[in-house]
């Protein structure tokens, strides 16, 4: 029995747009500026669709897709570019929503705790890997910096160097955010 990815692949429909993304977002690392015109065309009125089918709201949906592109494009301007344009787009819009849902369900007053808990999310994960992850085991596991040291491969100053690096560009950009 053949798998869905098998049947979407017989007749070449999917691998060509898995691989037209892949050379879009090699084309966007390069800077050449329709491949970002092309990207935005081919996806952004399901996106909407489907974010509005999310959040019943034009401006709230209108955001989510814009937040998705530029999300995209600031991986590839990291040099990071996203594997497959229609799973990241999609899981992108799918959680600014989530986002904007949850904010509009919370009680009155935790409108503001939500939006900071989003903001440190985004903001750890733009944080070096190293120290993302010190400061998860840290912070969330209550590790010692010993066990943490012993787990990255590096001598305990460096695992706590890494901690405070951390601590001080989340503080930067939290004020920022104020």
């Amino acid at each position: 029995m053949r798998g869905l990815s098998s049947v979407m692949e017989s007749d070449g429909t999917y691998r060509r747009h898995v691989d037209r993304d892949r050379e879009r977002g090699a084309d966007m690392a390069r800077g050449e500026e329709g491949a970002f015109t092309e990207l935005y065309r081919d996806y952004r009125t399901r996106l909407y669709q489907y974010a509005l089918s999310l959040v019943r709201d034009r401006e709230a949906a209108e955001d989510a897709v814009q937040d998705a592109f530029l999300g995209w494009v600031r991986q590839v301007a990291a040099g990071k570019p996203p594997r497959q344009a229609a799973p990241y787009l999609y899981a992108s819009v799918r959680n600014r929503c989530l986002d904007r849902l949850e904010l509009l369900a919370a009680p009155a007053g935790d409108e503001e705790r939500i939006g900071l808990r989003h903001a440190l999310n985004r903001l750890l994960l733009a944080l070096p890997e190293e120290q993302r992850e010190v400061v998860v085991l840290r912070t969330w596991h209550d590790l010692e910096f010993a066990a943490i040291a012993a787990l990255q491969g590096t001598p305990v100053n460096t695992a706590i160097a890494r901690y405070h690096y951390a601590l001080a560009k989340l503080k930067k950009e939290l004020e920022a955010h104020e």
